[in-house]
Formats: structure tokens, sequence, C-alpha cells
């Protein structure tokens, strides 16, 4: 046998992924419940734990370390058990009940041992019994919108029906929490229909009802940031049209109140960011799975695809809205900042330029004073260098018969254009300097 090359360190994993999450096996009649319990982070292990309890008791293997799923046979019932983010789903599949038996009467989740059910971690999030049954070949026509045994155990108002698969099975449900506890879906089908589409059809109704609760977590969050909402948007409308005609502070003052808001909606949308999230890929779970079950109507009752339009979009609706609005409420808040900030910049360009204005302003009468006091200046300096000039040349003034009078006003004009001279020649130096 020839050798492959080396295989991709990942490649079996994600080969067996694609049957991570196989369908059941389930041959009519049978009994089928299922929970789903939430699970926090810190209860994976305990979770994990409860399980390996009950394996030890039953005598089961266990399944793999960190399996994120097991199937496994435990005698008179199955057991299959998945991990997903936010919850565990419980799944307990066994054969009928006795003949005599009422419907949802003796559940299959009444085989697994009480005590080991009332310590199961977390929360129920999902709880379901599917009472599945066979049809003879002639079945009373009067019974095709609802069996007459089954009918008693839903509530009327919110009973839902389908067909599927040709006809071959029929299932139906009322989305009501019974006085036990736990949703109803009661399923009927030929003695011959395959095991492997019952397994299917059982478990997307199961996953319709799992993914459902899962998804409307984010009903009474999203409902219940509406009135802060309202507020924030109001304050908005409010801030927005007092643009204006305000002072500089009183717009700076604004600028503060949208920036707070804008913090409070940021704030308020990292709260709810991951609820409404996995609200819209749960929903899109359901929808899927709704889809793939093509169920056609049955006469006389509404079909699961119009119960679900009409009852359950809506709240997912509500949460699309939030979503929404918040995104909404956060442009917004960003826009009328920018807007403020540009006025109060465009302000202050106009006070720079005032000012600007000025200091040049300032700076001409400052020029005009310093020539003056540069004149002041060469008088002042050239009346002390006359002086000392005078003193220098006196010998040479008194040998050619000059008075010390005439000496002085001699060098009076060389001087006065020598220090002015040199005066202006600091000056020049220095504004080089400057520039």
């Amino acid at each position: 046998m020839s050798r492959t090359p080396t295989d991709h360190a990942q490649r079996i994993a994600l080969a067996n992924e694609l049957h991570a999450r196989p369908f059941a096996l389930l041959k009519p009649p049978c009994r089928v419940s299922s929970l789903a319990m939430t699970c926090a982070p810190d209860q994976v292990a305990a979770m994990r734990a409860h399980l390996l309890a009950l394996c030890d008791r039953f005598g089961t293997p266990h399944p793999a370390e960190n399996a994120p799923q097991l199937l496994a046979d435990f005698g008179r019932f199955q057991i299959k058990w998945e991990q997903h983010t936010e919850f565990v789903a419980l799944t307990i599949m066994t054969g009928p009940a006795d003949e005599s038996s009422v419907p949802f009467d003796a559940p299959a989740l009444n085989l697994l041992p009480k005590d080991w059910v009332a310590q199961i971690p977390g929360s129920v999030l999902a709880a379901v019994h599917v009472h599945c049954e066979t049809r003879n070949e002639g079945f009373d026509l009067e019974d095709k919108m609802v069996p007459r045994h089954i009918g008693p155990h839903f509530h009327k108002q919110s009973l839902i029906g389908g067909s599927v698969f040709g006809d071959q099975a029929r299932f139906w449900g009322d989305f009501r929490i019974h006085e036990d506890g736990f949703m109803r879906f009661a399923v009927q089908c030929d003695a011959s229909f395959e095991e492997a589409l019952l397994g299917r059809l059982i478990q997307r109704l199961i996953e319709v009802e799992t993914y459902r609760a899962a998804s409307m977590l984010a009903v009474t969050d999203a409902r219940g940031v509406w009135p802060r909402l309202n507020e924030i948007d109001n304050a908005l409308a409010e801030a927005t049209g007092s643009i204006g005609g305000n002072e500089s502070e009183a717009e700076r003052q604004i600028l503060d109140s949208i920036t707070e808001l804008s913090a409070e909606i940021e704030q308020i949308t990292a709260a709810n960011s991951f609820r409404l999230d996995a609200a819209r890929a749960y929903s899109a779970i359901v929808w899927r799975r709704i889809d793939v079950l093509s169920a056609q109507p049955i006469i006389g009752l509404i079909d699961l695809k119009a119960f679900m339009m009409r009852r359950y979009a809506p709240a997912m609706n509500s949460c699309e809205a939030t979503r929404a609005r918040l995104a909404t409420l956060s442009e917004r808040a960003t826009r009328v900042a920018t807007l403020l900030r540009t006025r109060i910049d465009v302000a202050l360009e106009e006070q720079n330029r005032e000012l600007l204005a000025s200091m040049n302003a300032r700076s001409a009468t400052q020029l005009r004073l310093q020539e003056t006091v540069e004149g002041f200046s060469v008088v002042a300096i050239s009346y002390y260098a006359v002086s000392l000039v005078a003193l220098l040349i006196a010998p040479l003034s008194k040998k050619i018969g000059l008075s010390s009078d005439w000496t002085k006003a001699a060098v009076v004009v060389p001087v006065l254009i020598l220090v002015w001279m040199f005066i202006r020649r600091v000056k020049a130096r220095a504004m080089r300097e400057m520039e």
C-alpha cells in the first residue's frame, strides 16, 4: 500500500467536524425528551462531571475528553448530549410506552434517575417532550386535522400542524409550556417510515424550540433599553435644534452634553451587542430549520411557518429595531458633534484672526515707537560720542587754533552719521537672526 504525503495537523479534526452532530436513528413509535440547560463558562466542568456520573451509574463508557457531544446507549434509552456556546442540550430517546398509556404521561425523561435530573447544573432554557406513534394504513379521515386522542393534549388556540415527506408523517404542537414544565410535539407517521428521516424530523422540531428560546433571551433586554433610547433621541433632537445663534461657550457646553450622550450610547451598545448578535444568529437557525422541514399545511390548522411569522418574527424584529436604533443614534450623535466642533473651530479661527489683526496693529505701533526711541537713542549716543571725540582731538585742535566748542561742532555731523549707521547695522543683524 502506497504512503500518502503527511497530513495537515488539523485535517482529521476538520473532517470529523462534518459528522460531529449526527441525527439519531429513531424507529417509530418512540418517545423523546429534550432539555436545553444554560451553561456559563464556569459551569462547563460541572456539566461534564454530572454527565460522567450518569455514565458511571449505568456503566456506559465516558465520552472522549473535551468532546462537545456524546451519543450513547444506556440500555432502556439512548442519550444525546451536546455542548453549545451558551447551553447544553440533553436529549433522551426511548421506545414506546405501554399501549394503555396516554400520550405524554410517560415521557422519556422519566427513565433518568430523579435525583440526577434534579441536580443538573444550570437553568432550563427549553424543555420539550415528543410523542411519536405510527398510524394505520386506513386511519380515520375525520382525524386528518388532529387525531382525537392527541388533540386534548394541546391548546386549540395555538395548535399548529404540518405534513412532511409527502404526507408520510405529520406533526402537531402548540408552543405552550404545560403543567409539567415542558412543551409538546406529537408526530404520527407510517409504520415503514425511515429511522433516519424520523430522527431528522424530531431533531428539527426540537431545535426550532431550543433556538427560538435562545434567540428570545434578547427580547427583554432590547425592550428594556427603549425608554432610555427615547430620552437620548429627544436630547439629541433638542441639542441639534439649539445649534446656531449661540455663543461659543454655550455651544461648547452643548458639545460636552452630546459627548456624554454618545458615550452612553456606546455603553448601551457594548452591554447589549453580544445578546443582540446571538439573537440574530439563533433566529437565522430557527428559520433555516423551518425551511428545511418544508412542512405542508394541514387543512384547518395553522402551519408552522405562518405561526412563527405571526408570533415569533415580531419579537426578533424588536431586537433588530433596537440594533438599528443604536446604530442610528450613534451616527446622529457623531454628526451633531462633528457639526458643533466645526462651528466651534470656525469661531475660534475667527477669534484667532481678530487676535492676529490686533497683534499686527500693536506690532506696527510698537515699531513706530521703536523707531522714535531709536531716534532718541542716536541723539543720546551721539551726544556722549561727540564729547569723547572732542576730548581725543583737543590737542590737535589747539595747534590749529580751534576752540573746544568749534571742535565739538565740527565732529557732530560725522559722529551722528556713524552712530546712526552703527545702530542700523545692529538692527539689521537682529532682524536677520529673528528670521
